[in-house]
């Protein structure tokens, strides 16, 4: 007896599962040209924020002011008696800021960036320890105050600068400290005095971030803004936070231990102040478009893969053949989803542009298998279907946290439904009958 032929690679199941196979696998091609329209349209934003920035304000900081202090020491040198000029940076024995900030969006173009105005009021004292901070001194005596701010052209002007009572606004001037910068205040008419302490007010404007150097003995910061949506970034997080529709509020608490300065930054040391700990916020625009449309494409493949499965289900059990080319079209369509949902987020809320999408896809969608599947009910039906499907995905793309967990419940869902609707097929006999 002649052994069984194994079942024939020709019959069409086993044929049309492998075409469904490569065309999903031809689908990429344009949902990779649809991912990199979105990176091109981003860097487009990024570009536009770029510009708002150099004439706005770009990302700030602002640090505890420097005590410049000079003193002499006298050392031997070929049995002469030589003098010798040094400069030491006394930093605050407590320092308290506080944060006023009013962020706004600004536009150019369809871009939208958010930029912001911060109040910034300084309160500190300093304590000079002369035989602590300058050794063997000879001499010593105050010489300007340093304060450190990233941007200067965003420093839009100075409310109030007194050292020790005196107002000293006029003596000023741009400058920079070991890669900070910021201006000095002239203090070189300041009775020599081992305590200063200083009240400072200014506005500075600027872009997406706002930090602060906690340089100080006792560091407390405190923020308040109208933005509702922060993130905080540098090395410590807020003790206290407060956040809601209306903006937040937000306070720290840093000390000397925890930044490792001490109380005094030596002449002749790199002290690498611009890479020191900080404590700030980000503001930024919660599920920017492009980042949200980023998400929906990644769908895509599971999309498409859910659909061919529909409809290979559908060939199964309405006896209607689908050639190729239908499920070429419908794999277009697909796609069509997303140059839509890109095109239309740019001008509408995100909630919209997909309402407006995937309800131009599914009557699409719905009024070709009224025909290709021979009834209208069927059509309606698919349409149906569509609708939970981008419904499922739409509540995929906005819930971030808890979008593999339902994902991954969703996919199960469909999994179980397909082994519960053909757990009755014999799958030998569909390919023996072709």
């Amino acid at each position: 007896m002649s052994p069984q032929p194994l079942s024939r690679f020709g019959n069409s199941i086993t044929i049309k599962l492998v075409v469904i196979m490569l065309l999903l696998f031809l689908l990429q091609i344009p949902m990779i040209y649809v991912s990199s329209l979105i990176d091109e349209r981003q860097n487009m934003q990024y570009q536009a924020a770029n510009d708002i920035a150099q004439r706005w304000g770009g990302v700030q900081h602002i640090g505890a002011p420097l005590l410049d202090v000079n003193f002499t020491q006298q050392k031997m040198v070929k049995d002469k008696l030589v003098t010798y000029t040094y400069s030491n940076k006394v930093l605050p024995n407590d320092l308290q800021i506080n944060v006023q900030l009013d962020a706004e969006k600004r536009y150019l173009g369809i871009y939208e960036f958010p930029v912001y105005v911060s109040d910034i009021s300084m309160h500190g004292t300093i304590e000079i320890e002369p035989q602590s901070y300058f050794g063997q001194a000879n001499d010593w005596a105050v010489k300007r105050l340093f304060i450190p701010i990233r941007e200067m052209r965003g420093l839009k002007y100075i409310k109030s600068m007194k050292v020790n009572g005196v107002e000293r606004k006029r003596a000023q001037h741009q400058g920079e400290y070991q890669g900070l910068q910021g201006f000095w205040v002239d203090l070189e008419s300041l009775q020599q005095t081992s305590k200063i302490t200083f009240d400072i007010e200014l506005r500075l404007s600027g872009s997406q971030q706002l930090s602060v150097l906690p340089m100080a003995g006792q560091t407390a910061v405190m923020m308040e803004s109208n933005w509702s949506s922060p993130s905080f970034n540098g090395q410590f997080l807020p003790e206290k936070r407060d956040i809601s529709e209306q903006g937040f509020s937000a306070q720290w608490t840093v000390n000397e231990l925890n930044h490792g300065l001490g109380r005094v930054l030596e002449h002749g040391k790199n002290y690498e102040l611009t890479n020191m700990p900080q404590v700030g916020i980000e503001i930024y625009i919660p599920a920017d478009v492009y980042q949200v449309n980023e998400r929906s494409v990644k769908y895509g493949m599971l999309i498409m893969l859910l659909t061919f499965a529909g409809f290979f289900l559908a060939e199964m059990f309405f006896k209607r053949r689908l050639h190729p080319f239908q499920y070429l079209m419908i794999g277009f369509s697909l796609v069509v989803f997303y140059l839509l949902l890109l095109s239309l987020s740019e001008h509408l809320i995100f909630d919209w542009a997909f309402l407006l999408s995937a309800l131009a896809v599914i009557s699409m969608i719905s009024g070709y298998c009224m025909v290709v599947l021979g009834s209208t009910k069927r059509g309606l039906f698919t349409g149906i279907l569509f609708i939970v499907l981008y419904g499922f995905i739409y509540v995929l793309v906005k819930s971030e946290q808890l979008s593999l967990l339902m994902g991954a419940l969703g996919i199960w869902l469909f999994l179980s439904a397909v082994m519960y609707l053909t757990r009755k097929i014999d799958w030998y006999e569909v390919n023996k009958n072709g």
